[in-house]
């Protein structure tokens, strides 16, 4: 008999379900669904020459910038030179606010193969966007924050984002480094009790409606 296969979310959806009305799920995951991927496309040049950059020793700017717009332009149709300008603001805010903070770049997680974590019956998707050491000297799982998110929605992400550095990578979630790309400021994060109930029942409540939709 085959093992049966938990239903998988990627954690980008079921952040933003967890302070969501129970009722209604089916429409809401499917226009969270079709966000999400407009929202990864849009800032995937930044988050890829960031990790070009890393890699190569902090070399290369300009070049690298120059991609940066390129590439974004070319992805943004119509809105292209919009997209490329908040990806070179957002590119520029992580070379001048936070690569200086960074003493060695370990690897990229930005094509990872996923086989997600179990959370209530849910297998959970999702990743930090690479991995670093600090001025510390400690290893930090990186979330470059570009864009503009409810301030509940982004805690209940970085709360499930760091389910999967625990679980996954065996990390804690006092490692994990969130890059507000808009202020180049660090966003805190701190689990509390009360969340980790509420992202436990959304999950929860996903996995029983997994099977309508």
């Amino acid at each position: 008999m085959s093992k049966h296969r938990p239903p998988t979310i990627h954690i980008y959806t079921l952040s933003r379900l967890v302070h969501a009305p129970a009722a209604g799920w089916e429409k809401l995951i499917a226009q969270i669904e079709a966000g999400r991927q407009k929202a990864y496309a849009y800032y995937l040049p930044m988050r890829e020459a960031v990790v070009r950059f890393c890699a190569g020793g902090g070399e290369d700017f300009e070049d690298i910038l120059a991609g940066v717009k390129r590439r974004a332009e070319e992805m943004g149709g119509v809105r292209g030179p919009k997209v490329a300008s908040d990806n070179e603001k957002a590119f520029v805010s992580f070379v001048e606010d936070f690569y200086p903070k960074i003493t060695k770049f370990k690897h990229s997680l930005l094509h990872d193969t996923q086989s997600g974590v179990t959370l209530e019956g849910v297998a959970l998707l999702g990743a930090p966007h690479f991995v670093v050491a600090d001025q510390k000297g400690q290893t930090r799982y990186v979330f470059l924050y570009a864009a503009k998110w409810k301030p509940a929605d982004l805690k209940s992400y970085l709360h499930l984002l760091a389910t999967i550095v625990e679980e996954r990578h065996e990390g804690v979630s006092s490692q994990i480094w969130c890059m507000d790309l808009k202020t180049g400021r660090t966003i805190k994060f701190k689990r509390t009790a009360r969340l980790s109930s509420r992202c436990a029942a959304a999950a929860k409540h996903y996995a029983r409606v997994a099977g309508l939709i």
